[in-house]
């Protein structure tokens, strides 16, 4: 029987704060749960995403069972997409380092984008439309319309990205 997933198979890379915020709340075995092999991280991005206030995230754990896949800027065109994002500012906001790491390899590799950036959101809609592009609130809202879990256990997360 298939698993159902989120992202209906299709590999995602998240941003470092999406990754804490569902760590932070504990859930991080629901997202990885929902996402069992389309949850991207880039080892930049893996390192800024350490920890979060539940403690140290345990990522070897992840990655060798198949729920997170890790990818690195390998190619020219993930570097030459890193270099043009990397402090460009956008809309009056600078990209970080972990952001254009997961603008350039999402871009490149034709990946959907999981970031609490909207400013990243919408550049990455601007230049991959239809695309997966969502962020923490957006991650639940899809798992609630799976019945991955309930609406209400659903409310409560988001309501905990405001303290995480």
């Amino acid at each position: 029987m298939n698993q159902l997933t989120l992202f209906n198979k299709q590999l995602v890379v998240f941003d470092a704060m999406v990754l804490i915020n569902f760590h932070g709340l504990y859930a991080f075995d629901k997202l990885t749960a929902w996402t069992h092999g389309e949850l991207v991280v880039e080892s930049i991005v893996r390192g800024e995403a350490k920890r979060s206030k539940a403690g140290e995230i345990d990522y070897e754990r992840y990655i060798s069972d198949g729920a997170i896949i890790e990818k690195c800027l390998e190619t020219e065109e993930h570097q030459t997409l890193f270099s043009y994002y990397l402090n460009k500012k956008i809309k009056g906001t600078t990209i970080n380092k972990g952001e254009a790491v997961c603008l350039a390899l999402a871009i490149s590799e034709d990946f959907g984008i999981a970031s609490d950036e909207k400013v990243v959101r919408q550049e990455f809609s601007r230049r991959c439309p239809g695309n997966i592009c969502v962020h923490s609130w957006g991650i639940v809202d899809m798992a609630i319309s799976l019945n991955l879990i309930s609406k209400r256990d659903g409310d409560d997360m988001k309501r905990g990205f405001y303290y995480v």
